[in-house]
């Protein structure tokens, strides 16, 4: 299982949305830029970044039980604009670390 934390010195006001950085421990480390990072930071989203990337997480809340699914391409997008790691070493990532940073990020991306 993945650790996800708030950076140090980030608000926890909001345990589900963070005000500041997430950490997120890689079962399996990537390479970055020539460098191998088994933990991505990543900060919080703006609106820029929404408009640009669109959003990663499909929420249907008017289906019994509500639904929720990820655009894996937009995921890796966000990620990637979020912690300032390219998208093709994103590509590399074990599927586990994958669908755990989409959850990860879930909360920025569905109403309250």
């Amino acid at each position: 299982m993945n650790d996800v934390t708030a950076a140090p010195g980030a608000d926890q006001g909001d345990a589900s949305k963070p005000d500041g950085p997430l950490e997120f421990k890689l079962s399996k480390p990537i390479l970055s830029f020539g460098k191998q990072i088994d933990t991505l930071t990543l900060r919080k989203p703006t609106g820029a970044d929404l408009i640009r990337i669109g959003n990663p997480v499909i929420f249907t809340p008017h289906v019994d039980p509500p639904r929720v699914e990820h655009d894996m391409a937009r995921v890796i997008a966000m990620v990637a604009k979020l912690s300032g790691v390219p998208s093709t070493s994103l590509e590399t990532l074990d599927p586990a670390d994958l669908v755990g940073l989409a959850w990860a990020i879930s909360p920025f991306f569905m109403p309250a």
